[in-house]
């Protein structure tokens, strides 16, 4: 069964026009002692119309744990889709500042995420 996740529409930029996160880093952990899990990250820019910027897929071996960046510098907004084909495998995405400092409005976590049916 194919589980899909998002993150929503994440604002980034400041007041001022600034980019608040320059890149995301995003997380995946196995948490099935036995099955590899197949993962897809799709990320999209939403400057207006919805347009992907990032499609990474790989594979997380049971009981094991991966993470990636991905550039979201030029997005005004953006929205980080998870998709599995397991059903104990966990998903975080941090955003990462300019100064390479965390952004804790764009640090989501599993329970936070919306499932997409």
């Amino acid at each position: 069964m194919i589980r899909k996740y998002t993150t929503g529409p994440l604002n980034n930029l400041t007041e001022k026009d600034k980019t608040v996160s320059r890149s995301i880093v995003v997380n995946s952990l196995n948490q099935d002692q036995h099955n590899t899990a197949r993962v897809r990250i799709k990320v999209y820019a939403l400057n207006g119309k919805k347009k992907l910027i990032h499609n990474v897929a790989f594979m997380v071996k049971p009981n094991a744990s991966t993470y990636t960046s991905l550039f979201v510098g030029n997005a005004k907004q953006y929205e980080v889709q998870f998709i599995t084909n397991q059903s104990k495998v966990q998903f975080a995405s941090f955003g990462i500042s300019p100064n390479d400092r965390y952004v804790a409005a764009h640090r989501v976590i599993n329970s936070e995420l919306t499932r997409i049916v």
